[in-house]
């Protein structure tokens, strides 16, 4: 029995660690890109296993110590990714912000299928967001946030009736908001001029591209998400990147986002702030997100309620701390640049297959 015991424990040890290292494949899969997800739940489930494995020490010293050496291994490589997103108490440009150089963003998916019975509506009405933007948006959850015209009264909505609608409501005016497919991908994402109430206007980009799952790659997201990086690294002027961007901010394509437009994540110093699902207090990570260039700073980042959704909504207070634009645009590394677009390239082709093959069918 206790044999058994041990062998199960080896099992589940390896099964764990090669979990936790599958991210370090350089594959499209949804399977690898998933396994992103969950590392601080990796990181606890290995970390029982060491003290579990400990037991068998005496009667299977070289295999129960090999294990444990390797699941620590593994361990240190997720608090490696992990350790910019613990809590450290900073809250950079703390409170000496001045009202007109305020911008507060807040992110909102609703789930398709949840009831809009005004408990969102009512956080809105408390955390008095700049803006906000709605994610998996239909006409039913446009129509219960139609009072917010009062207040927000600039608006760009677009609903699809799928997952992927999504609506943008401002206290500031938008300059020339339009609705882009970016990538080539058929997830709508809004692309616009936000004029803060110094008169600057800034590129806000509302993105919420698809998940890596079974039906699909991890390609089409990560090409969203490296346009839209490259979108604000040639603009003249700084931008927000904000929304459901169904990925974790330690993943690969986030961070060739960061470096291809130079953004800040403020959660990295302000804690884990897990947004998805809100329904579980175990499987937890987060996936919502709001990024910027040089030039603003984060006041607070906060988690909104429970209103029915999967997500819980994300609340960033930023600051303008420094009025126009510290780095010149297109300076990115040119071979990030040329890899990114190569990704693109193979999303655009990917969908056009796609696109052919349903026309065919």
């Amino acid at each position: 029995m206790r044999l058994f015991l041990f062998i199960l424990v080896v099992l589940a040890g390896l099964t764990l660690c090669g979990a936790s290292l599958l991210p370090l494949i350089d594959s499209d899969r949804w399977w690898v890109r998933f396994a992103d997800f969950p590392r601080l739940q990796l990181a606890i489930l290995l970390g029982a296993l060491v003290l579990v494995s400990m037991t068998f020490l005496r009667r299977y010293p070289k295999t129960a110590a090999s294990l444990i050496v390797a699941m620590l291994i593994v361990i240190v490589h997720h608090a490696v990714v992990l350790w910019p997103y613990r809590p450290t108490g900073s809250r950079l440009a703390q409170q000496n912000c001045p009202s007109e150089g305020r911008l507060s963003v807040m992110v909102a998916n609703v789930q398709l299928s949840n009831n809009p019975n005004g408990r969102l509506l009512e956080q809105v009405h408390r955390a008095r967001p700049d803006v906000l933007l709605i994610l998996e948006a239909n006409d039913d959850w446009t129509e219960a946030l139609a009072p917010l015209a009062e207040t927000m009264p600039h608006r760009q909505i677009h609903t699809t009736g799928s997952y992927f609608g999504i609506a943008l409501y401002s206290r500031l005016p938008l300059v020339s908001p339009e609705v882009r497919y970016l990538a080539g991908q058929n997830t709508p994402q809004i692309v616009t001029g936000l004029e803060l109430r110094t008169g600057e206007v800034v590129d806000f980009l509302g993105v919420h591209p698809r998940p890596p799952h079974p039906s699909q790659s991890a390609l089409g997201r990560d090409a969203v998400l490296l346009k839209a990086g490259l979108l604000l690294r040639d603009a003249d002027r700084p931008g927000v990147i904000a929304g459901d961007l169904n990925a974790t901010p330690w993943e690969s394509a986030v961070g060739d986002m960061q470096r291809l437009a130079r953004l800040v994540d403020p959660r990295a110093g302000y804690g884990y702030l897990p947004t998805y699902d809100a329904n579980s207090w175990w499987m937890a990570w987060p996936l919502d997100h709001v990024f910027y260039e040089s030039g603003f700073a984060a006041t607070r980042l906060a988690l909104g309620e429970r209103f029915g959704s999967d997500h819980y909504p994300y609340i960033a207070r930023l600051c303008r701390v420094e009025p126009g634009r510290s780095d010149p645009p297109g300076t990115a590394d040119p071979k990030l640049v040329e890899q990114a677009r190569s990704v693109i390239q193979r999303a655009r082709r990917q969908a056009d297959k796609q696109r052919a093959d349903d026309g065919a069918g």
